[in-house]
């Protein structure tokens, strides 16, 4: 991603986020990692049914906050926060995500996503976790509370992505990734040999 996404793994969890946005819908379920008969070779596993493509017509050219930049070259943060609140139960996808983050200031001057924004958006539902190392820890700890991880992490070009953790396998950790199409998550390590930072998205469990 640009370097103004590249720059959220700095800032503070009061400070910067991706885009989240989407009204609560009237039941939304929060997935259960620790559901029972899991495929071999899966450790953890989240529900998953939404995946989103950032280069998909429908919000290619919708650009993010005030940055100019488009959701088909730097979306991959919105587009794996929609994957998330998707996956929660959330009715959202991309364009609308982006959309509702600009309406109520979800992002600042510099076309950073405000991590706040992910509670504004969703009337409070929804709550994002930030964490200051990029340890495989978290990730594990996050899915076995039904959170959504994100994950940061550089492409071959030294580009900054993201992408959104659905499973943990003895073999690593599987993706749906934004720049990708593909009808089943892929391994991370097909993507990256490590990552830099994660942040999580969840719904609490009353």
């Amino acid at each position: 991603m640009t370097q103004i996404i590249s720059k959220l793994c700095l800032i503070g969890f009061a400070a910067l986020m991706t885009a989240c946005a989407s009204g609560p819908p009237r039941h939304a379920s929060v997935p259960d990692s620790s559901k029972p008969n899991l495929p071999a070779g899966v450790l953890a596993a989240l529900p998953d049914r939404a995946s989103f493509h950032q280069q998909d017509p429908r919000w290619a050219k919708h650009t993010l906050g005030g940055s100019g930049e488009a959701l088909s070259s730097d979306g991959c943060l919105v587009t794996a926060t929609a994957m998330a609140l998707s996956n929660l139960g959330f009715t959202t996808n991309p364009g609308d995500l982006n959309a509702r983050l600009k309406k109520q200031g979800g992002y600042n001057r510099q076309g950073w996503l405000v991590w706040s924004g992910i509670e504004r958006v969703t009337g409070g539902r929804a709550k994002a976790r930030f964490y200051k190392t990029a340890d495989i820890a978290h990730v594990r700890a996050c899915l076995a509370d039904g959170f959504y991880p994100l994950v940061k992490f550089k492409l071959p070009s030294r580009r900054s992505h993201w992408a959104m953790v659905v499973q943990d396998r003895k073999n690593g950790l599987y993706v749906r990734d934004p720049m990708v199409t593909s009808t089943v998550p892929i391994p991370l390590s097909a993507r990256a040999s490590g990552i830099d930072a994660v942040r999580c998205v969840g719904v609490e469990r009353v």
